[in-house]
């Protein structure tokens, strides 16, 4: 009769005797070296209820036997082992992943070598699926063949842990995390992150910083962007449950910009700079993992948007004719902000020919008519538009404020309501006679501007807006010490 004790991945140790109150177990021995082992153990993490429950012996400490049972996807007990590895000695294994039928009694009745998966389902009693060889010779046990590896893959480690984003991310190891917290305080809380409300600790938006792949000095602004994300007035929980493609964009201002290497110019909306791309992957991914906004899950977003993978903006400043956007919103000029804005994927607007800013704003304006609905007018929501040096050039040089533009812009996003009575449109449209004219906007309030993007083409973009959730910008300062 055989009989040991192992430690529980999860869990306390449990001893053989325990196992097998509640009736026989198989016990599968395997290591993580052995393919074979692996392909055994994603048949039986689709093994449905049976006479007979499986147990995984892995000739592995904890930390590996874990990682084996998450990439298989194994529900069942998982032991570990590690040298001289005792159990397999008691049980005779030379070869993995061997399988020992023992009873109520903890008595060994039948052992099975390698995968053969009419064997298995003969042990078990019940059917297992078909997702490769039906047989398949094993490896040599832990006991014969001591392990030769290069080290614990940590960027499958991260996938299998589901701590990413669907690319590879940076582990958040101790030491990292630590560098990335640069002394703050580590429990502090910035609030619960909906929708199934986590708590944004400065530990855990650190370990987001440090998988999204930012460099130290981006943590203040993470973490002012965190901050106004979670604000209620933004409405994190209806942006991350809706139906909708919408998103979290954050606008970045300020000495930050160049402080950190944050891209103003050419590709401003796209790839390039670790900077824009890192922050604001890392704020995402405090929405995702500590909020659990996963697409699929409490995200059910329809057709969701790759801004979801994180979109920072910075202003170009130095080529706007205006005022920038923090300042706009209540921040000292030398000071550096974030803003968060509900908004949806960009919209590249191509004019190069308008020859006026009257001509060019009906242009700007008559592609955000199309955004997020082009009938459902008008909208309580924001508008962000990026306009481009050479544009920005045109109404600077005839003298147009940013005010200007913006009530230019609301002015020729106008259709009648007899034009918008078709498909999906407003209570405010079918009661409305066909003849009145109806804004795109609530109000011209609702069109935020800022100046980014390379000096040469004549390009701008509008990200458009998210309906229905009373969602507002937030700005927050971004605050340098610790």
């Amino acid at each position: 009769m055989a009989q040991f004790t192992l430690p529980l991945v999860g869990g306390d140790p449990v001893s053989l005797t325990t196992l097998v109150e509640q009736g026989p177990r198989l016990l599968v021995f395997a290591h993580a070296d052995c393919p074979t082992s692996h392909l055994a153990l994603r048949h039986l993490a689709q093994l449905e209820a049976g006479p007979v429950k499986p147990v995984l012996i892995a000739e592995e400490p904890p930390e590996e036997a874990a990682r084996m049972a998450r990439r298989s996807g194994v529900g069942f007990p998982v032991l570990a082992q590690e040298a001289p590895f005792p159990v397999s000695d008691q049980f005779g294994i030379e070869a993995v992943p061997t399988a020992v039928l023992v009873d109520a009694s903890s008595r060994a009745v039948e052992s099975l070598v390698g995968w053969d998966r009419a064997g298995y389902e003969r042990l078990l009693g019940g059917p297992l699926p078909d997702l490769g060889p039906a047989v398949k010779p094993g490896c040599g046990s832990r006991l014969h063949e001591p392990a030769v590896r290069a080290g614990l893959d940590e960027v499958e480690d991260m996938f299998e842990r589901g701590w990413t984003d669907g690319l590879p991310v940076v582990p958040p190891t101790p030491e990292r995390v630590e560098r990335m917290l640069g002394g703050r305080d580590a429990g502090r809380s910035l609030g619960a992150v909906p929708p199934s409300g986590g708590e944004a600790t400065l530990e855990r938006v650190a370990a987001c910083a440090v998988l999204a792949g930012c460099r130290p000095e981006y943590f203040p602004v993470v973490e002012a962007a965190v901050q106004a994300a979670l604000d209620p007035v933004l409405n994190p929980h209806g942006l991350a449950v809706t139906t909708q493609a919408g998103g979290v964009v954050m606008v970045v201002n300020g000495p930050a910009r160049e402080r950190l290497g944050l891209n103003a110019g050419m590709g401003a909306l796209g790839p390039g700079a670790r900077a824009n791309m890192t922050i604001g992957r890392a704020l995402r991914l405090v929405l995702t993992l500590t909020g659990d906004a996963r697409a699929g899950r409490l995200d059910r977003s329809t057709l969701s948007t790759p801004a979801k993978l994180g979109l920072c903006i910075a202003e170009d400043e130095e080529r706007s004719p205006w005022q920038p956007l923090h300042v706009e919103r209540g921040i000292e000029p030398g000071s550096s902000a974030v803003t968060v804005i509900a908004a949806d994927a960009p919209l590249s607007i191509s004019d190069h020919r308008s020859r006026t800013p009257d001509e060019l704003a009906w242009v700007l304006a008559q592609a955000a008519t199309v955004t997020w609905s082009p009938c459902w007018w008008p909208m309580d929501d924001d508008s962000l538009f990026v306009i481009g040096p050479e544009h920005a050039a045109m109404f600077a040089s005839a003298g147009w404020s940013k005010e200007r533009l913006r009530e230019a812009i609301f002015a020729a996003a106008t259709r009648t309501a007899g034009e918008l009575k078709r498909g999906e449109t407003t209570p405010a449209v079918w009661e409305s006679p066909d003849d009145r004219p109806i804004h795109k906007w609530a109000d011209a309030s609702r069109i935020l501007i800022v100046v980014a993007g390379g000096e040469a083409g004549r390009y701008s973009a509008v990200l458009g807006p998210c309906d229905g959730m009373q969602t507002q910008p937030v700005t927050r300062e971004v605050r340098w010490s610790t």
